[in-house]
């Protein structure tokens, strides 16, 4: 698994803003997920690989927890939210920029359906840095911590 080359720019995934993380501290990793099990199978696998990884399953509580965790990495299922209009994005990005901390950077990843519900450009518009399309390999996931926590 380390020693894969993957490219972060296909139809099933991409990443258009390719940050990276300096700080050395925790690395957190916020998924949410409309499928708690789903979610909380990458939470799992994610921590093993030495990830602090948490699943949160709806909106308003994945909110209420970025206020306090800051996490520097959310991939975010398109699924959660009552209207298709990518608010979720909208509101996680607003909140992290409240009280910013110095050197902070953080990731949004969408995992996304289907090209025809989820367009690249929607996607891209409504805030996140990339996506991967569902099911989203564990593995890809990876892939992104890797580089965006490479130092």
């Amino acid at each position: 698994m380390e020693e894969r080359s993957y490219d972060l720019c296909t139809e099933r995934c991409e990443v258009w803003n390719p940050s990276t993380s300096a700080l050395a501290g925790t690395r957190r990793v916020l998924i949410v997920h409309s499928e708690s099990n789903v979610g909380d199978s990458f939470a799992l696998l994610l921590a093993m690989r030495g990830f602090e990884a948490v699943q949160i399953g709806d909106a308003e509580s994945a909110l209420q927890f970025v206020r306090t965790w800051r996490p520097q990495v959310l991939f975010v299922d398109t699924l959660i939210g009552d209207a298709h209009d990518h608010a979720l994005a909208h509101r996680l990005r607003e909140t992290l920029a409240q009280d910013p901390v110095e050197g902070e950077v953080q990731l949004l990843i969408a995992l996304a359906a289907d090209a025809v519900r989820d367009p690249r450009d929607v996607l891209f518009d409504a805030g996140y840095d990339g996506f991967c399309r569902t099911p989203c390999p564990v593995w890809w996931m990876f892939d992104v911590l890797k580089c965006f926590y490479a130092r």
